[in-house]
């Protein structure tokens, strides 16, 4: 029992001097105290920071005759730097690489910072949005890059130049399927290229300038089936060029459907080509020559109330005398025969000037057909101009107001 006791006030001796140690280090490691003496510390810090007042002379700078506090200058680059640092988070992430990025930096399309980058970035929108992952030099883009639309859609890949497109590069509908692989140059296509229409069948394959067809080009339709290849300008075909050929050589550049109208004998013969798949009329007639009475097109008509040439366009009476000058003639006439092929064909589905000619036809096949007579007295009214050595004839149903379709013959009538 004296043993027991003596243990008993042993250890309670050495319990109550550690007791205090033990109370401070409990004190000292919980967050409680920690937080609050880093509170006090900062508080204590920008208290003698934001004390800018000068106790004494040692407390000023002397800078080019005047006194400047010292803690006031010291204030004044903690808060430079302190805007520096939130500039440059609100710019760029800084700390990409940690993040799903693939080691990107992000800038925003106005960021100061994005002028300084040479290397591969990710560039947000003014809404936020990815709108580019690719190459900068200098602050452009360029290089080989990827456009994105808000919608998170692939809208362009390939090479820009100065925030331009310009190289080899693929652009895409906003639904995401591809519209158009080739070249471009200024945003614009150029070069060659291929054209798609948005379910995925190619519409042109050929030659492009400043975003339009232009050159030698080929037509497809929506089945990647071959229907034209020839010349373009102006996103249009050149029709001019289909003047003065022959059936065999028509058909080695339009392979598309077509129907053909014979006119009888008492119309004063002749064949008008219907080539559906590109709106076209061809009109051909035998030049009566001993050597070669093949005929030839004399004229081609153009089934569209659009006209272009060059950069300039039409679609009214107003705009042809813009670009051609006052008309070589102009007035009522009785439609002749191909005209009146080419009136039946524009009120298919639709009723186009004074409807549809009555004609008396006889059907060798469904896609040739020979016309017997038509109503001689229909009327239509036509504006006939001249440039270089083409004639335009723009048919209309009455005077001053737009055209229905047009045609294109040489201007000394031979084929």
């Amino acid at each position: 029992m004296g043993g027991g006791n003596l243990f008993q006030v042993l250890f309670g001796t050495i319990k109550s001097r550690f007791a205090s140690i033990v109370s401070r280090l409990k004190l000292w490691t919980s967050w409680s105290y920690l937080r609050t003496r880093i509170t006090n510390l900062i508080k204590d810090f920008f208290y003698k920071l934001l004390d800018v007042r000068p106790k004494n002379k040692n407390d000023y700078y002397t800078m080019f005759g005047w006194m400047v506090s010292k803690r006031l200058a010291y204030f004044i680059i903690v808060m430079i730097g302190v805007l520096s640092l939130w500039y440059i988070t609100a710019t760029t992430s800084i700390f990409s690489s940690i993040g799903p990025t693939g080691g990107l930096r992000t800038y925003k399309y106005n960021s100061v910072l994005l002028r300084l980058a040479n290397n591969k970035v990710r560039i947000k929108g003014r809404s936020g949005y990815i709108a580019y992952v690719g190459d900068v030099t200098k602050g452009y883009v360029t290089g080989q890059g990827e456009l994105y639309s808000p919608r998170n859609v692939l809208l362009y890949s390939g090479a820009f130049l100065k925030n331009k497109f310009e190289g080899m590069g693929s652009q895409y509908f906003d639904s995401g399927s591809i519209h158009y692989i080739g070249n471009f140059h200024d945003n614009l296509y150029e070069g060659t290229g291929t054209l798609y229409r948005e379910d995925g069948s190619v519409e042109y394959i050929g030659d492009f300038f400043q975003g339009m067809k232009e050159g030698q080009g080929k037509l497809q339709d929506g089945g990647n089936n071959l229907i034209y290849e020839g010349s373009f300008a102006s996103d249009e075909i050149v029709y001019s060029e289909l003047l003065g050929k022959d059936a065999s050589e028509i058909r080695q550049m339009y392979s598309g459907g077509q129907v053909l109208y014979e006119a009888s004998a008492d119309l004063g013969g002749g064949d008008a080509v219907y080539l559906k798949d590109i709106g076209a009329i061809c009109y051909e007639v035998s030049n009566g020559s001993a050597a070669d009475d093949t005929p030839k097109t004399q004229a081609v008509y153009v089934l569209s109330d659009h006209f272009k040439i060059g950069s300039l366009a039409a679609d009214s009476v107003q705009e042809l005398n813009a670009i051609f000058g006052a008309p070589t003639y102009e007035g009522n006439s009785a439609a002749i025969f191909p005209e009146a092929i080419a009136i039946n064909a524009v009120n298919v589905g639709e009723y186009a000037m004074n409807g549809k000619i009555s004609m008396d036809t006889t059907e060798n096949f469904s896609d040739d057909i020979v016309v017997n007579n038509f109503d001689r007295d229909y009327t239509v009214y036509v504006y006939t101009y001249e440039r270089g050595d083409l004639i335009y004839s723009f048919v209309s149903n009455q005077a001053g107001s737009g055209f229905y379709f047009y045609s294109i013959m040489k201007a000394s009538g031979e084929a």
